[in-house]
């Protein structure tokens, strides 16, 4: 069969935001032929406009002048030169496959509508998989399976589609005239459906084809998803309910249903008030919009006249064909499954960071990729920045005889066995190429003992490297025999018998296996630096004047806060111009049992500089990114890393840094170069660093500009994921060798 073009088309009304995220996912549809968008922009006054010239070069835009669904899809089929006509709302997301799967569905000339199975605003649960319509408009959606056999002119019930995932031959749409114009909303595809059946024609429902419906505010609905304006919708099944149902029931059966249809509306109504949702006056409003739903509905509906697309618009809106163009990647496509407990937003740890550069490079290459992190509510799937990020919930799963005998503990089983179930979902849409996860809490350690994927596991700080900040955890046996001991058993086993291991560095594969005494299998071991996106945000302008030393991290010993707050009475007394902002996590506490800035505040030294000293806390990205541009110079005395994000975050945006001769650090920051590098734990040594870089500000230009290039050079989020690519390649390797 030829594989036939496509034309999607979207109509849009005062959502930018979320037809921005719609087009934006059709970079990675996997489609053998060709298709063009078509968006239809009604009278719109937010932004939309704009993101309309974003892709102004890759789509066709028609407008409609009325807030009305089936005027705008008859101008979008109208402007379609494409042979199958794809509808999608622009709150809805689809699945790579989608286009694919609706044309394998269109094989037979018999067949004039195909759909898919629709999820609803968390992407995890089902808004729609297989429904019948009868001849009043009322929807059973709780059908098992596609019901193709009530496909046949005159049927009482038939199958239905869902608009947001619904595709037509063309030539069928015009056959027919294409949507009523009175559903501005509601039973408008579902209208379509029943004429193209009555007009001999199949409809074809589809276990797959997947489409994530966002369910956006819109001027019906409310941000929570409430319906306020109840009309178009009792006007539209009044006036369905007359125009096909009169040839199988009586009029007395017509208008019996819907009142039982308004009364169910009432009811809820009646509802929501009681619950505080909608004020009292929502009876009132309601009671109005009913009276003219039946004085409109009637009248329109016994009139017998139908408003289908006037044939006058099809030469209004002629055009040419508009191929979009998707992502090409430069090798077969993957799909890549990263598991990271944190994830962005609302975890900036170092693994979370990671993850994130990492999974928007690979999609940027045109590969899919899927995160799977926790959710401390509910399931929920989202597509961000052109990856699908699954956050699931962790119950309690039991373990399988080979983590028993590992000895793993329940926590850390529940989460990995609750991210390898997330895998098989995803497995059952799409076959998956490769999965990585952090050393760092096993979480690798059920799809590594289930045995169905290649597994990489990625080097960062481990257990054994963290205890050694940590030496009273490390010296309780109870703790290190019920929990430590097993957790470096299996960090063991996840370095040895992965498939592929991802090192950030040189410094951590060394320190890792003279810790731990053993060697990790060189020919599945790939050193590969850390990368992130180039910086887009600009300094603004400070309110205070002088030279400003950020440090960014969780304020624990570790991260080496303590060693900079020491030094930082000795840095003001030297260099009166400067000022420090730090930001991170303050809420953890010494041996003292204060937090840092606690500590810091009680102690003497500190009296003559805490005007000079600020502590943010955790902040957003915004902030964080604006920290940044802000800042003079960067300081990040941590005791150990394993690479060392924050200065890359830093050289990214021109800033000198200063870190500590440990870990992988020496592998980012080259002394005189793009920084200075100074002992762990010497509070002198960073003093003396800190005053060099704020008297000089000649020398801070110079290794801003260095470390900028040697990030551009060497850390990109691009550059990691090229070279990400070769690593999964070598795991492929040998899981298909069995090794």
């Amino acid at each position: 069969m030829k594989t036939p073009r496509f034309s999607i088309v979207i109509s849009t009304l005062n959502r930018g935001q979320s037809l921005r995220n719609t087009l934006e996912s059709f970079q990675w549809l996997q489609f053998d032929g060709d298709f063009e968008v078509v968006v239809v922009n009604g009278p719109s006054t937010d932004h939309t406009q704009d993101v309309l010239r974003e892709y102004q070069d890759r789509i066709r835009v028609g407008t409609c002048a009325v807030a009305n669904i089936s005027v705008s899809r008859n101008i979008g089929i109208c402007m379609a030169r494409g042979d199958i006509i794809a509808f999608i709302d622009d709150d809805a997301i689809p699945e790579p496959e989608w286009l694919a799967q609706l044309a394998a569905g269109f094989d037979s000339p018999e067949v004039g509508a195909v759909g898919g199975f629709v999820f609803d605003h968390t992407g995890y649960s089902y808004q729609y998989r297989f429904c019948m319509a009868d001849r009043l408009g009322n929807a059973n959606p709780d059908c098992a399976s596609p019901t193709p056999q009530f496909s046949f002119p005159g049927s009482c019930e038939v199958p239905h589609l869902l608009g947001t995932n619904s595709a037509f031959r063309r030539d069928l749409l015009l056959k027919i005239g294409g949507f009523d114009e009175e559903f501005e909303y509601y039973l408008d595809e579902t209208d379509v459906c029943f004429r193209l059946i009555d007009a001999g024609y199949a409809i074809l429902q589809l276990s797959g084809a997947y489409v994530h419906h966002k369910f956006a505010r819109s001027d019906l609905r409310d941000v929570a998803r409430i319906l306020r304006n109840r009309f178009p919708v009792i006007k539209n099944k009044i006036y369905f309910s007359l125009k096909h149902g009169r040839s199988h029931y009586s009029l007395e059966e017509v208008l019996k249903n819907n009142h039982l249809f308004i009364q169910k509306y009432r009811d809820e109504v009646e509802g929501l008030i009681r619950e505080g949702k909608v004020s009292t006056a929502e009876r009132e409003s309601f009671s109005d919009q009913v009276e003219r739903a039946w004085d409109v509905g009637l009248r329109r509906g016994l009139s017998g006249v139908a408003e289908l697309m006037p044939s006058a618009k099809i030469a209004v809106h002629a055009g040419e064909f508009l191929p979009f163009t998707v992502l090409v990647t430069e090798t077969p496509r993957l799909t890549v499954v990263l598991i990271s407990s944190d994830y962005p937003p609302g975890h900036r740890g170092g693994i979370a960071t990671f993850t994130k550069n990492l999974a928007q490079a690979l999609a940027g290459l045109g590969h899919t990729v899927h995160v799977i992190a926790q959710s401390h509510d509910v399931n929920r799937v989202d597509f961000e920045s052109g990856v699908w990020v699954h956050r699931m919930t962790v119950g309690e799963y039991e373990k399988s005889s080979q983590a028993v005998a590992l000895g793993v503990s329940q926590p850390i089983w529940n989460w990995s066995a609750a991210a390898l179930t997330e895998v098989k979902r995803i497995a059952a849409h799409r076959k998956i190429s490769i999965i990585e996860a952090p050393v760092w809490d096993c979480e690798g350690i059920a799809v590594l003992l289930d045995g169905s994927w290649p597994l990489v596991t990625s080097l960062h700080t481990t257990l054994r490297l963290w205890l050694r900040g940590h030496p009273e955890l490390g010296g309780d046996t109870p703790w290190m025999k019920q929990f430590g001991g097993p957790m470096l058993v299996l960090e063991q086993v996840l370095m040895t018998r992965a498939h592929g291991i991802r090192a950030n560095s040189r410094a951590i594969t060394r320190d890792i296996e003279d810790l731990y005494g053993f060697t990790i299998p060189k020919d599945r071991l790939l050193t590969i630096p850390h990368g992130m996106n180039r910086a887009t945000v600009s300094a603004k302008a400070r309110s205070q004047s002088g030279v400003e030393v950020l440090f960014v991290g969780r304020l624990e010993q570790r991260k080496g806060i303590d060693v900079l707050l020491a030094a930082i009475p000795q840095v003001c007394a030297q260099a009166p111009e400067v000022f420090f902002r730090i930001v991170g996590d303050g809420t953890l506490v010494n041996e003292t049992g204060l937090t840092y800035e606690q500590a810091f505040r009680r102690e003497p030294g500190a009296a003559a500089c805490l005007d000079r000293v600020r502590f943010e806390g955790k902040v957003d990205d915004a902030v964080l990114a604006e920290a940044y541009a802000a800042c003079d110079l960067f300081v990040g005395p941590s005791r150990y890393e394993s690479l060392g994000l924050i200065f890359l975050e830093a050289m990214r945006f021109g800033k000198p840094v200063i870190g500590c001769d440990v870990g992988g650090v020496p592998e980012i920051i080259t002394p005189e170069v793009n920084g200075l590098l100074v002992p762990p734990n010497d509070v002198g040594a960073l003093t003396q660093a800190i005053v060099r870089l704020v008297r000089d500000p000649v020398l801070r230009e110079r290794m801003g500009r260095q470390g900028r290039d040697i990030f551009q050079e060497r850390f990109t989020a691009e550059r990691m994921a090229r070279a990400s690519l070769t690593l999964y390649e070598m795991a492929c390797q040998h899981y298909t060798h069995g090794s």
